[in-house]
């Protein structure tokens, strides 16, 4: 059946840049005759300026290191960890300002970026094992802190994810100029041309001059600098955090990504497939629940999800 799929979707000559929103276009059309509250204007509020928020702003920190030619396997336990420590800052000082929570976030976030590029580019581990050797640590300082969630964000750091300006959702607002940003920078600056220079052959921007290494390791460090936004927003809406808070944020910013034509082998994808991708995630989570689908069989479904989207983007980069 998945092979059937990509053979269509080859016959019809569908780009990897395209594939996510026939994706999305099918999936919003299955939601929608299978689901009578899907249409309802609070579930479309939901899935469209708040959930998918925080997996948003994650899945672009994925995928800027996925364009280098890297990998992240530690986003979920370091949105763990942040969202911990934001929670345990509110409880340890009460009166701190939100910006100084916001602050914190995002240097741990830029720390947590560093130690990934230090065991990626110093040590010239693997991706994959350097940034899961990340993971087990981070995983490990947050038990080591604490065995179970911490609440007790206050309402003016909430804000983020609760509040609203001129009608419209903060987290809406906060998602679109973090996007903005990426977006300007990935296609305007240098630094962003310079990342997808090293992810399409290394070696080549090694010899012509690039420095390689130094590109590496500023990504990785302004990918965890995206993991913290993304930790601020969940923090404001969990309303606290814990050893479990980032629990799945690995697969979905990968499957994400890779649904929204990031190649796994760099150097290739758009932060505008992104979205795509996230709202293909975040409506297929709301569908299943909606319809009371086993969360097993919604892990399997998302499963064969990414080995469509990765079969469909080799296929497509192989014509």
């Amino acid at each position: 059946m998945i092979q059937a799929l990509i053979n269509k979707g080859r016959k019809l000559r569908i780009s990897s840049e395209n594939f996510v929103w026939v994706i999305l276009g099918l999936l919003l059309i299955i939601s929608a005759v299978t689901s009578p509250i899907f249409l309802t204007g609070r579930n479309l509020k939901n899935i469209f300026l708040i959930q998918p928020v925080g997996l948003g702003i994650a899945s672009l920190s994925q995928a800027l290191v996925m364009i280098s030619g890297g990998i992240d396997m530690s986003i979920g336990s370091a949105v763990s960890l942040l969202t911990t420590l934001a929670a345990g800052f509110f409880k340890s000082f009460p009166e701190a300002s939100p910006a100084s929570a916001f602050l914190m976030i995002l240097v741990v976030g830029l720390m947590i970026g560093a130690l990934n590029g230090f065991f990626v580019v110093i040590l010239k581990i693997p991706a994959f094992m350097g940034t899961l050797a990340t993971m087990s640590i981070l995983q490990g300082v947050i038990y080591f802190y604490t065995k179970k969630p911490i609440g007790g964000i206050p309402k003016s750091f909430r804000y983020i994810a609760e509040g609203k300006i001129l009608g419209v959702p903060v987290s809406f607002v906060f998602f679109v100029l973090v996007f903005i940003l990426v977006l300007l920078f990935m296609k305007k600056h240098k630094g962003g041309k310079l990342i997808y220079a090293v992810g399409s052959n290394s070696y080549i921007s090694q010899i012509s001059g690039i420095a390689v290494k130094r590109v590496m390791f500023l990504t990785y460090m302004l990918g965890g600098l995206l993991v913290g936004l993304a930790s601020v927003f969940l923090a404001a809406r969990m309303g606290g955090g814990g050893p479990t808070s980032g629990t799945g944020y690995e697969l979905d910013t990968i499957t994400a990504s890779v649904i929204g034509g990031i190649s796994l082998s760099g150097g290739v994808g758009h932060p505008v497939g992104i979205i795509g991708g996230v709202l293909t995630l975040t409506i297929f989570s709301n569908t299943m629940n909606l319809l009371d689908i086993n969360p097993y069989i919604q892990m399997f479904l998302k499963g064969v999800i990414l080995i469509l989207a990765v079969s469909f983007n080799s296929e497509s980069k192989k014509k």
